[in-house]
């Protein structure tokens, strides 16, 4: 539990401090666009309930082999979900990577030699 709680802890202060990077706030909104619209087609055209909907649109998104129990059956959800996992994979792990980075706390090796000639 305590591995947890300094986990979290670590996570929230690296969302704090790379949320103030324009390209993570670039990120970040591109991707609630992209799982609000996977979210509305989902709940429009296959009628699952939002959080259903949700769920999927978002774990599809995750490079996680996780099974939903969901699968769309309309042929237009089909060629949605083709689209839709190209483009948001992409942003997704993206803003994963950026995430990571920052709870990695890393630098390139030109800012400490910048820093140390101060």
């Amino acid at each position: 539990m305590i591995s947890f709680i300094l986990t979290l802890k670590r996570l929230l202060s690296a969302v704090i401090r790379i949320g103030k990077e324009p390209l993570f706030k670039t990120l970040l909104l591109t991707l609630a666009i992209i799982l609000l619209s996977g979210t509305m087609f989902y709940y429009g055209i296959e009628g699952w309930s939002l959080l259903n909907s949700f769920y999927f649109a978002f774990v599809s998104l995750i490079p996680t082999g996780v099974n939903t129990g969901l699968m769309p059956e309309a042929t237009i959800s089909k060629w949605f979900t083709m689209v839709y996992l190209v483009v948001g994979i992409g942003v997704m792990l993206m803003l994963i990577m950026r995430l990571g980075l920052a709870i990695i706390k890393f630098e390139k090796p030109e800012d400490k030699e910048v820093e140390s000639k101060k």
